[in-house]
């Protein structure tokens, strides 16, 4: 995004009829050394669209996850964090962790 920006991000796209996208992020918990890691995914998807909204943090202008009319960088703090690829992957290790047993 830093050298194309979002301009260029939806020139590229022009020729491409299926402008559909997702956003992906992974968190990773190891019991400690020598533990495999168990990975956590969180995606959300959508589309890219024209910048809209304040065009501050990454993609948010052009990201418009499904089922909403709004791009990211347009939503509330607290509806884009209940959307968010981030917000899903840190829920599923959230549960994880919640299984596991306290010692005390």
């Amino acid at each position: 995004m830093q050298q194309v920006g979002h301009e260029g991000l939806n020139n590229m796209l022009v020729g491409f009829p299926n402008k559909a996208a997702w956003a992906l992020c992974t968190f990773a918990y190891s019991a400690g050394p020598g533990s495999e890691p168990i990975l956590f995914e969180g995606r959300t998807d959508g589309t890219i669209v024209p910048a809209r909204g304040p065009k501050v943090f990454g993609w948010d202008a052009v990201f418009q996850p499904e089922g909403t009319e709004l791009t990211y960088a347009e939503m509330p703090s607290d509806q884009k964090n209940k959307l968010s690829h981030r917000y899903r992957a840190l829920e599923k290790l959230r549960a994880y962790l919640q299984t596991l047993p306290v010692d005390v």
